[in-house]
């Protein structure tokens, strides 16, 4: 599980401040190997980012540059399937950092925002258009820890992603491979809906 904190959306604008990454092993959460680390920017952090993380830029001056700070990040998601929630954003982010030391992103990604909306959608009948972090957490009966905090952000994704393999396998068992394409199923349940 990975989470970046960001100055902004825009990964040709904005910059990743913060990141925090663990490990999923045999279905459980090892947050002893937990990572996390702060990123000194390059560039001013904007209030309305500050307001959304709280990271000020007196709490970053101190940190390392990006391509020093990010060593930890790549050592822990290296061979390992990445889960994000909403894994567009993050990997955005992600492939720039390290495009910027000629290493290219090539993990299969899980994103947790696309499996909670195949979930909902399956239990439901319908599914929304966007879930956040949060919302998903909610929906399944979880704890939201430290939001918008990298590393609480990376615990409530890991916990939302083996409750959602777990409620997804009783219809259909699932694998790590099934989960990283669950675009594709949430597509088709969106062109060929099925009505009750």
């Amino acid at each position: 599980m990975v989470d970046l904190e960001l100055s902004g959306l825009d990964p040709a604008r904005h910059e990743i401040l913060s990141f925090g990454a663990i490990s999923i092993d045999h279905g459980r959460v090892q947050l002893a190997g937990a990572t996390t680390g702060l990123v000194r920017p390059t560039g001013p952090v904007e209030e309305a980012s500050i307001r959304v993380h709280g990271l000020r830029p007196v709490d970053l001056e101190d940190a390392a540059p990006l391509p020093e700070a990010i060593e930890p990040l790549i050592e822990a998601i290296t061979g390992r399937v990445l889960v994000a929630h909403a894994a567009r954003i993050e990997t955005a982010f992600l492939a720039r950092a390290l495009r910027a030391k000629q290493l290219r992103l090539r993990a299969r990604i899980a994103d947790t925002n696309v499996i909670g909306q195949l979930w909902l959608g399956e239990r439901d009948g319908r599914a929304p258009r966007e879930l956040s972090l949060s919302e998903l957490a909610y929906s399944l009966g979880l704890p939201v820890h430290t939001p918008h905090d990298a590393l609480g952000d990376a615990l409530t994704t890991a916990q939302a992603f083996i409750a959602l393999a777990t409620h997804l396998s009783v219809q259909r068992e699932q694998t790590v491979e099934s989960l990283t394409r669950a675009d594709r199923k949430l597509q088709a349940m969106r062109t060929y809906p099925t009505h009750t």
